[in-house]
């Protein structure tokens, strides 16, 4: 009887170990290209977590453009707390934007980055503040034109500290959500003209953005408790027209066929749309993403979250970590 229960012990610790380990060489990867930190999730519970370099459990990086993604869920809280509604027009909000054509846009299309509002490239302005981007003018029509940059965010931002009347957004967030989960978001203030940048600007722990990460993979419920509107969540995970791998501030595994730009998309996010992602073995991913590839990832139907930290902000192709790869190592059977 002691035989045969530890031949099955035996077993189970050896299946357990084959399970984890497409995480485990996932992380691997990542310190080979310069990742400091590595979570990640399954069902909620840690299977792999591994530090290298200058990183460590309790040392907080820059997520740069990772920080937008907070912008979504802040939106399902606004929708949850009747703010407003997704399909509302800003201009019910930001009233300058009712003596022009801005008045016909979205708070989806802001948030989808089809706003139509002139939006340089991110190494063009990375500095915004938040009058600079409301003041925007409109460059193509509401709806037809993807283009991926700082300003949409900074206008987002504006837009409800208008709407909250006084609160900071940040403050808002925290009220809402990230007190709850038990999570620090810092803010990098004084850079952007005296406001914080939403485009860029967030710094955390690994840990913490995985706790983030696992809050959005359960559809919005910490604790038994919907802290933000289900359903405006699960808008932040679909692509829109003219940009099939994009949600609401979230990156996304594209549906065959769908519209791709490749402007603004694969220099400051993602390798997603050069191909490959079609052999991985899972439908959807949702991607928070920002130079350097500070990266966290959720992937629904394996129940996993996973966060990829690194110690430089490099842009564009100087960095040789491949997200595919990357998801191909962590995906393996």
């Amino acid at each position: 009887m002691h035989r045969t229960l530890g031949l099955l012990a035996a077993v189970l610790a050896l299946g357990a170990a084959t399970a984890h380990a497409g995480p485990k060489e996932a992380c691997d990867y990542s310190a080979q290209y310069d990742g400091v930190s590595c979570i990640v999730m399954l069902d909620g519970k840690v299977v792999a977590e591994t530090y290298s370099g200058s990183g460590a459990a309790d040392k907080a990086w820059g997520l740069a453009s990772g920080t937008k993604s907070f912008s979504g869920v802040a939106a399902a809280a606004a929708v949850q707390d009747g703010l407003f509604k997704l399909d509302d027009k800003v201009a019910s909000i930001l009233t300058e934007w009712q003596a022009d054509g801005r008045r016909d846009i979205t708070i989806r299309q802001l948030l989808s980055l089809t706003s139509g509002i002139k939006t340089p490239e991110p190494l063009k302005q990375l500095r915004v503040s938040f009058a600079e981007a409301v003041a925007m003018p409109l460059e193509h029509p509401p709806g037809s034109h993807y283009a991926y940059g700082q300003v949409p965010f900074q206008i987002f931002a504006a837009m409800m500290e208008r709407r909250l009347g006084g609160e900071k957004y940040l403050a808002y967030l925290e009220r809402r959500y990230l007190n709850a989960l038990g999570i620090k978001l810092t803010l990098r203030e004084g850079l952007f003209a005296g406001d914080p940048s939403w485009g860029g600007g967030g710094i955390m722990t690994a840990r913490d953005w995985a706790v983030f990460g696992e809050f959005v993979r359960q559809g919005g419920i910490w604790n038994g408790k919907q802290l933000v509107d289900a359903a405006a969540l699960a808008e932040n995970f679909k692509g829109s027209p003219v940009h099939g791998g994009y949600g609401l501030t979230w990156w996304l595994k594209a549906p065959k066929g769908a519209t791709v730009p490749t402007s603004g998309t694969t220099i400051n996010a993602t390798d997603f749309y050069k191909g490959g992602t079609d052999a991985l073995p899972v439908g959807e991913v949702w991607m928070a993403a920002g130079a350097g590839k500070q990266r966290l990832m959720i992937v629904p139907e394996r129940r996993m979250v996973v966060v990829r930290q690194t110690s430089k902000m490099l842009m564009g192709e100087r960095t040789k970590f491949s997200d595919v790869e990357f998801l191909r190592l962590l995906l393996a059977p």
